[in-house]
């Protein structure tokens, strides 16, 4: 049996350090990090850099085709994968929301400025659609009311992890049960419909739950943070009906 473990952020990594619990040979392990992963730690640890340092085999995608003992785990891999490539059926993906809610691009930034209450991570086998296949497990979790963007996608990939160990045996033993999605009662979000761009300024004076999640479904330190009233910042606290802003330059909470 080989594993493939395909992606990136230390939610890959952390699952990696599971196999390795597991006493999974680590000739057995192959590792698929993002075309964008350099080898460097960013503001995320880079997988790239891991697998290299602990001896992983690191693959291009076109090697694991005619691997029929393959179990392939995706945890934010980049790329659509093509199901009819492969000969093994053993292909899983870790989808950061409550699916069939939410398939596609933007699901962290999506759940908070909607206003979900909750969210969580799906394990899904991969198919011919997009986060369409069948769901093998979720965990759910509470959104907090003052959550940005970025507190809300450490939880998930936190979350993912958990995931994956609780799943880890089942998926080897082939002992899992499957569920198919009811795609009518979800949702899909392609790439194009989100552009930081042209949202990342509010100009406004309203002092609503609507503007809050607006303004924390944007603030991602990493990419981006909004920029309200022409004032950049980095967190928003809703308070007995009243928005608390965080500039990005100091730590003084300011009513807006």
């Amino acid at each position: 049996m080989f594993i493939c473990i395909a992606g990136k952020n230390q939610c890959s990594i952390d699952v990696i350090k599971i196999l390795a619990k597991h006493k999974i040979n680590k000739k057995n392990i192959f590792i698929l990090p993002n075309s964008t992963d350099k080898g460097r730690d960013t503001w995320q640890p880079s997988l790239k850099k891991y697998a290299l340092r602990n001896k992983f085999k690191i693959v291009k995608l076109d090697e694991l085709y005619e691997i029929k003992d393959l179990i392939f785990f995706s945890l934010e891999y980049e790329k659509i994968i093509n199901v009819n490539k492969f000969e093994s059926k053993s292909l899983f993906n870790y989808h950061f929301s409550l699916l069939p809610k939410y398939r596609g691009c933007h699901t962290n930034f999506l759940q908070i400025f909607n206003g979900e209450k909750y969210t969580g991570v799906t394990l899904h086998r991969i198919n011919k659609g997009i986060d369409t296949g069948n769901i093998i497990d979720q965990k759910k979790f509470k959104i907090m009311l003052n959550d940005t963007a970025y507190d809300n996608y450490i939880k998930l990939m936190n979350c993912s992890v958990k995931l994956f160990k609780k799943n880890l045996y089942k998926i080897m033993k082939s002992s899992y049960k499957e569920k198919k999605q009811i795609l009518s009662k979800g949702s899909y979000y392609k790439r194009s419909s989100v552009d930081y761009k042209k949202i990342i300024k509010i100009n406004t004076r309203k002092q609503t739950l609507r503007i809050h999640n607006k303004i924390r479904s944007l603030i991602f330190p990493p990419y981006q943070m909004p920029i309200v009233n022409g004032i950049q910042v980095k967190k928003s606290i809703y308070r007995k009906d009243k928005i608390y802003l965080i500039e990005s330059s100091t730590n003084r909470y300011k009513n807006r």
